[in-house]
């Protein structure tokens, strides 16, 4: 018994085993390629330039006595300069456009001008209450008739009934449009040395379409044995007899 007791304490009381060697790490996976940039796109071409457009002339002669104008006067011509010669050749003439400023007996009037009123031109400080606007040939408009003549104006609508144009008060006139609608038309002008606007407020396609048209009326200063007040009194009937003015 005490044998087999010193036996079983020799085993029980063994040293342990010695600890095993602690495995490695393993390496990391290497990190992969990145990919390449793309290429940018090539460039658009760029488009060609439009040709130049053709440009508007003017060509201004005299009138002789005639049938355009009984004591002679300005003929005014335009069209578009098509051969781009800087010359406004007689094939190029809107004979449509063409316009008179006749002189009188005592006086120089335009023809009738067919109203073409825009609202995109520039006005002046004196033009800015009303909405539309249009220039007319005014080179026969000379700093002595502004200073001491006068400058009368007429509207002649669709049913040829003729309105003075007042430069200072505003007069309303009725017109009828190219659909028979009756409209209003109030109207003006402005004028210096070389410059003449008609000026309206209405609807512009009521306006431009219907046949109505402006004519202008110069004197220069006291004629005729009539003060200016006098003149500007009188309806166009008399002014044009007075001037014999070719309707």
């Amino acid at each position: 018994m005490l044998f087999l007791c010193a036996t079983l304490f020799v085993f029980s009381c063994s040293k342990d085993g010695s600890n095993g060697v602690d495995g490695t790490n393993g390496k990391d996976g290497t990190n992969g390629t990145n990919g390449a940039n793309g290429k940018d796109g090539a460039n658009g071409t760029n488009g060609k330039d439009g040709a130049n457009g053709k440009t508007a002339l003017t060509k201004t002669t005299k009138e002789p006595a005639g049938a355009n104008c009984t004591y002679g006067g300005t003929k005014f011509e335009t069209g578009i300069d098509a051969n781009n010669n800087g010359i406004l050749d007689a094939s190029e003439v809107t004979t449509t456009q063409t316009k008179y400023v006749c002189d009188g007996a005592g006086a120089i009037y335009s023809s009738w001008i067919t109203v073409n009123v825009s609202d995109t031109m520039t006005r002046l400080p004196e033009e800015t209450r009303f909405s539309l606007k249009q220039l007319l040939p005014a080179t026969a408009l000379t700093a002595d008739i502004v200073n001491k003549g006068i400058v009368l104006m007429y509207y002649k609508n669709k049913n040829g009934i003729v309105y003075p144009v007042d430069r200072d008060d505003i007069y309303r006139m009725t017109d009828i449009n190219s659909t028979g609608g009756t409209f209003d038309v109030i109207a003006a002008y402005v004028y210096k040395e070389n410059y003449l606007s008609f000026l309206v407020n209405a609807y512009k396609d009521d306006i431009n379409n219907n046949g109505a048209a402006v004519r202008y009326v110069l004197i220069p200063g006291m004629v005729q044995g009539r003060s200016m007040a006098d003149l500007k009194k009188m309806p166009y009937s008399e002014i044009a007899k007075l001037y014999d003015i070719n309707n």
